[in-house]
């Protein structure tokens, strides 16, 4: 049974400043952290959904490790690790490049506001010029799912095309699963992204962020 609270329209601003603020200011603060992802995306190509499944490490302030793996690539995996000045990709074919960071291009295949410890300003924002600014928000205090009760920060993006719900976990205040539908048909689920272990302040071999395959 889902059991859903909102807040009014005018209280929904109020909130919805209130629970970024919030949401930036521990992601700030962590140190290191350690996350497991199960993800599905869907593929328009082939008309079916792709499972990953993603370990992401970080190291404050910008160093970030992602391994994904999946049945599209069995034996294989993708590798991203970046130090927030370069990175380095190793897609599942074996081959490696290294480039310029690209903000954008940490989280794929994830999704960033999951992964936003290097990049909470820009991602959990209304100010001009960030990734909310042009975007309608709102809040639902509470929401229960599989029998836990969550908040809920939906985002209807015009210009990306979506509508996005980030659950939010009530007690420690961080996003654990992120569901982005297409935003003129909400019921088509375009990913789904379900923090599955959260490790914050773990204690990290220094060697994974090191740029090499």
């Amino acid at each position: 049974m889902l059991a859903v609270v909102a807040s009014g329209a005018h209280a929904a601003d109020k909130d919805v400043e209130a629970i970024l603020k919030t949401l930036r200011e521990n992601y700030q603060k962590v140190k290191t952290a350690r996350l497991e992802v199960t993800s599905v995306i869907a593929d328009p190509e082939s008309g079916s959904d792709i499972s990953l499944n993603s370990v992401m490490s970080y190291k404050g302030p910008g160093s970030v490790r992602i391994v994904a793996k999946g049945p599209t690539m069995p034996g294989s995996y993708l590798l991203y690790v970046t130090d927030s000045k370069q990175a380095l990709v190793r897609t599942p074919d074996g081959k490696s490049s290294t480039k310029k960071f690209d903000a954008d291009e940490v989280a794929v295949p994830l999704n960033l506001e999951s992964l936003c410890f290097w990049d909470y300003k820009r991602q959990l924002s209304t100010a001009a010029g960030m990734n909310m600014h042009d975007s309608k928000l709102r809040l639902l205090k509470k929401e229960t799912w599989k029998d836990k009760d969550y908040m809920v920060l939906e985002e209807k993006a015009e210009r990306s095309k979506v509508f996005v719900r980030y659950f939010i976990d009530p007690a420690t205040k961080y996003i654990v699963r992120t569901v982005v539908y297409n935003l003129e048909d909400t019921t088509e689920i375009l990913q789904d992204h379900k923090v599955t272990k959260f490790e914050l302040n773990p204690k990290l071999d220094a060697n994974l962020f090191k740029l090499k395959a």
